[in-house]
């Protein structure tokens, strides 16, 4: 009972001097007890935060927290264990492969806090547990996992007690990063003292403090309740949502292959059985990082057909490494090579020649790669023309290939114009609308392998030209002139020439003897884009009177004039005693 007191004491004060943190940095714990002698009893629990993801203020807890629980989870006692700091470490990543590189983004702070307590044996035994807010909230495979504590605990039966058991011990903790893709193969085993048959399972691990109470005394803990998974895909079958995790139930070799990059909580129990009968329960809950993992690749890029030039130019695309020899396989110059990063070599030549990087040599983790680089003689010239056609609505940009190869035979083209159209076609067609300034570059490959690149920018622009009118009646004798409404800064050609005082001219004046259709060319002020339109200037027909020669009437004798026509007028008048008739 003094010790009951001891602890109740030393709580209560503490509670009134401590500051609660709320921030996420629990990645892991686990907790065992080992029997000394009588009832007296050694605490360990073990505790991971993350140092990299997690909030730097929230340290580990001075004092951690432990409350002890009998069989219907009555809290019977406390315990506080101040943290010791010179128990704590950062832990090394450790991989399947020596030539893995972890990210620098992975950081996992441990610490262990220990002591010693006497616990009577009682029905049902004891629980002790410890619990914490709150978990990484990048975690991928729960529910909430910003708002999500953990619980650490360790399950001490009647039997136990009256036995003077000691719980398994896990011996290493699982990797604190893992590679995509790359298999997990880690013996989870523990360890007993007391040669106990051990039996290993996944288990889920245990919901602990929220983020309103950070920081629970032990008479605020609450019922440990598992986490919530984010089912599908995730599940206790499946904690990484992929390649489901196997672990041996004899011992403890945990297997799978994760192909999905996160971070995953996994929990993993331990029961110990004597006689068959089950004495004590142990979890472990830790997380998974799981990224993907760097290693040396040596790559470079260097052009498989060269024509224009001998000094080739390496571009280094390796891989963690830090350190390269490059050999350039000269017969002209035996044993050229460089340590640069990226260097540049001048053959003496035309030829084919293979090049090899090493990647970090004399290294384990050494990787080499070769590449064949064909030099040949400059032969390859791009070129082409260009011309526009319909300039009404769009305009039509008609493209003539004029490439030449003095050696081989241009056999592939690849246009592109800066409005995002393209075309492999050796003489194609493009349509653009409106004024813009356009650039149209032209990639040609040879059959040797060379290319050749060209690119020209010129400026579209609609020709926006309506003709004052399209028909038009004079009569003859009289003129009329075609295009009031000109744009001085084109120019116009008109044909056909008769009856025009000017065919040159933007606005000629025409003077037809007969019905006549005038066509006009207007070409803008750059002499790129043409439009034609048309204007028809009709006459009517002429008049022929049929009139007939002097004659001799007697009087009140009538004679026809002339031939009635309903489409002409007649106004006659000549003697002022003679009656006008119509």
């Amino acid at each position: 009972m003094k010790q009951i007191l001891r602890i109740l004491s030393f709580l209560l004060v503490f509670n009134v001097c401590s500051t609660t943190v709320q921030a996420t940095h629990i990645v892991g714990g686990e907790m065992t007890y080992t029997h000394l002698s009588g009832n007296l009893y050694e605490i360990s629990l073990t505790i991971f935060r993350d140092c990299y993801n997690g909030n730097p203020a929230a340290f580990f807890d001075n004092p951690a927290r432990i409350g002890i629980y009998n069989s219907d989870n009555v809290l019977i006692d406390s315990l506080l264990i101040p943290w010791d700091s010179d128990i704590n470490d950062t832990l090394d990543p450790i991989l399947s492969n020596e030539c893995l590189v972890v990210p620098p983004d992975v950081c996992v702070h441990t610490t262990t806090y220990l002591d010693t307590i006497a616990l009577s044996p009682i029905i049902g035994g004891y629980t002790l547990i410890y619990q914490r807010c709150c978990r990484n909230q990048t975690i991928v495979n729960i529910v909430d996992p910003l708002d999500s504590g953990a619980t650490f605990s360790v399950t001490i039966t009647e039997k136990a007690l009256l036995e003077e058991n000691s719980s398994a011990k896990f011996q290493v903790w699982p990797p604190i990063y893992i590679c995509a893709n790359e298999p997990i193969d880690f013996d989870h085993s523990a360890v007993d003292v007391d040669g106990d048959s051990i039996v290993y399972q996944l288990c889920t691990p245990l919901l602990g403090a929220f983020p309103g109470k950070p920081i629970p005394e032990p008479w605020e803990q609450t019922v440990p309740t598992p986490v919530v998974w984010i089912d599908p895909p995730y599940n206790l079958n499946n904690v990484l949502g992929g390649v489901p995790l196997q672990i041996d139930s004899e011992t403890g070799f945990l297997t799978g292959v994760p192909d999905n990059v996160g971070q995953f909580v996994v929990g993993i129990c331990l029961e110990e059985y004597r006689d068959g009968v089950l004495i004590s329960t142990t979890r472990r809950d830790f997380q998974y990082n799981v990224g993907i993992c760097g290693e040396t690749i040596s790559s470079f890029f260097a052009p498989e057909v060269q024509c224009d030039g001998f000094t080739v130019d390496f571009d280094n695309q390796s891989s963690n490494a830090n350190n390269y020899e490059w050999y350039f396989n000269d017969p002209n110059n035996p044993g050229a090579s460089s340590t640069a990063p990226n260097p540049s070599y001048t053959y003496a030549d035309t030829g084919l020649y293979e090049i090899m990087l090493i990647a970090e040599p004399g290294n384990t983790c050494v990787d080499t790669s070769y590449q064949l680089v064909s030099i040949q003689l400059p032969s390859l010239f791009a070129d082409f023309e260009y011309s526009f056609e319909d300039c009404s609505d769009s305009i039509t940009i008609v493209v003539t290939d004029q490439t030449i190869d003095t050696i081989s035979t241009p056999t592939e083209w690849l246009w592109e114009l800066s409005t995002g159209q393209t075309s492999t076609l050796q003489n194609p067609e493009f349509v653009v609308g409106g004024e813009s300034i356009v650039s149209l570059s032209l990639i040609v490959t040879a059959a040797n392998g060379c290319t050749d690149t060209l690119s020209e920018s010129f400026l579209t622009n609609l020709i926006i030209n309506e003709l004052s009118f399209d028909t038009v009646q004079i009569c003859r004798g009289d003129s009329v002139v075609l295009n009031n409404d000109f744009n001085p800064i084109y120019t116009y050609s008109w044909s056909p020439a008769a009856g025009l005082d000017d065919p040159n001219a933007p606005n000629p004046k025409a003077s037809p003897e007969v019905t006549t259709t005038y066509s006009v060319t207007i070409t803008d002020a750059a002499n790129f884009c043409s439009l034609t339109q048309e204007v028809l200037v009709t006459l009517p027909p002429p008049i022929i009177l049929g009139i007939p020669n002097d004659t001799v009437i007697c009087s009140n004798e009538l004679m026809l004039l002339a031939d009635s026509d309903e489409a002409v007028f007649y106004v006659w008048s000549d003697d002022p005693d003679f009656g006008n008739s119509l």
